[in-house]
């Protein structure tokens, strides 16, 4: 890596770390009381040609014609094996975000852009490349959403959203599988994309800081947090450094924040991913230390083709999200996996 590209990495972080502390220190209005909503979560799909009739003559009709306020497709619209063209990823960001036009939040999934460098992909692509035409497809405009719901979005990473939704903040965060793309990196320069990806891992955390910050600000009522990938599973055991970047855990520091931080608000608390299955909600996560954080991992991936319904209930003390598919009426599973992958 050139001395240049240190020094641009360098400024990068730095200026992550600027803005995100900015983003601290903004006024915001008073809350109002929360009242009981659903929302819809979607990822994983389609993986197959089944999937694709099953998503386009089922799944999407239903969640075009729901009356919820919004979307989250929580990532991986393609499979690994399929070429990563501008025009495959114009198709599936033309189907995502007209599911509820100005209402979908998207998170990127390992799929959309790490795994496009697979040697098993017929025209493998720079991931990095991928990621830039997915920031430019997906976020080159700002959502046209009412002042109310407060959204924002993180600088440098316009795919970090935050927003306000009947007094329950949501935050989407770039988590994605492959350990967070630090493997399998094999058209770009290995230590640069490192850095970024390292840089993308401090920003994530300044942004879960900020969420948290702002919910304590405005009191709200509960916070969800939503990612593509599962930071519960672990394929090595020590977390990454400056010297093991890459066969190491790369969600080690995520996932203890996140509990950390889910423990000291003791408020309800959801993490909504995909990337894994079974679907099953449960507070296993948290476990003691952080008994109000709950965890739902959502349809897809390879599982059954559905969006999730998602009802925050604050009111409720024993049950504040309860979740059922939105077509086929399944709910999940009471206990999800945690450990190895």
């Amino acid at each position: 890596m050139s001395m240049h590209t240190g020094r641009n990495s360098r400024h990068i972080i730095v200026a992550i770390t600027l803005l995100s502390l900015l983003s601290l220190i903004i006024p915001t209005a008073p809350a109002r009381s929360s009242e009981r909503f659903s929302f819809l979560a979607i990822s994983d799909v389609p993986y197959s040609a089944e999937e694709s009739r099953t998503l386009t003559q089922r799944a999407y009709p239903a969640i075009r014609a729901s009356p919820l306020p919004f979307v989250l497709f929580l990532g991986d619209f393609k499979d690994a094996k399929s070429t990563c063209t501008d025009d495959l990823l114009t198709e599936r960001r033309d189907q995502i975000m007209g599911l509820h036009p100005g209402r979908v939040f998207y998170t990127p999934g390992d799929n959309d852009w790490t795994d496009c460098d697979r040697r098993a992909i017929p025209e493998p692509m720079s991931e990095l490349d991928r990621l830039d035409v997915l920031r430019r497809l997906f976020y080159a405009a700002p959502m046209p959403l009412p002042p109310e719901w407060r959204f924002s979005q993180q600088p440098l990473f316009p795919e970090n959203m935050r927003w306000l939704y009947n007094n329950v903040l949501f935050a989407t965060l770039h988590l994605v599988s492959t350990n967070n793309g630090r493997e399998e990196i094999l058209l770009d320069n290995v230590a640069f994309a490192l850095t970024l990806t390292e840089a993308r891992d401090e920003a994530n955390l300044l942004w879960l800081d900020a969420a948290f910050t702002e919910a304590g600000r405005i009191d709200a009522a509960a916070v969800v947090i939503a990612t593509q990938a599962d930071i519960t599973q672990r394929k090595y055991q020590t977390p990454c450094t400056s010297k093991e970047r890459q066969k190491c855990d790369a969600f080690a520091s995520i996932n203890l924040r996140l509990r950390y931080l889910a423990a000291r608000y003791a408020k309800p608390v959801l993490l909504i991913h995909g990337d894994t299955n079974p679907y099953c909600l449960d507070k296993g996560f948290g476990d003691a230390a952080a008994p109000r954080l709950w965890r739902l991992n959502s349809t897809g991936d390879y599982s059954f083709v559905d969006a999730a319904k998602i009802t925050v209930d604050i009111p409720d003390s024993t049950a504040p999200f309860t979740v059922t598919s939105l077509t086929e009426k399944v709910v999940p599973q009471s206990e999800c996996k945690s450990g190895g992958k």
